[in-house]
């Protein structure tokens, strides 16, 4: 039964994909799982009030 979840499609060219497979077998995942996991980060970072956000680049 197919997923009712929505789906996205990227392109990436051979070496950016090779730096994201490397990254992906350094944490025991597949390119898919660490982009849906990148994916969840940036959603959340985005996703923080601004004040959090601001407090954050402070501190770096």
């Amino acid at each position: 039964m197919p997923s009712k979840k929505p789906s996205i499609t990227i392109r990436v060219n051979e070496e950016e994909y090779q730096v994201l497979k490397e990254w992906a077998d350094n944490e025991y995942r597949t390119v898919p799982s660490l982009v849906l996991a990148l994916t969840k980060k940036a959603i959340d970072e985005q996703s923080k009030p601004k004040s959090q956000k601001e407090s954050r680049n402070d501190s770096a």
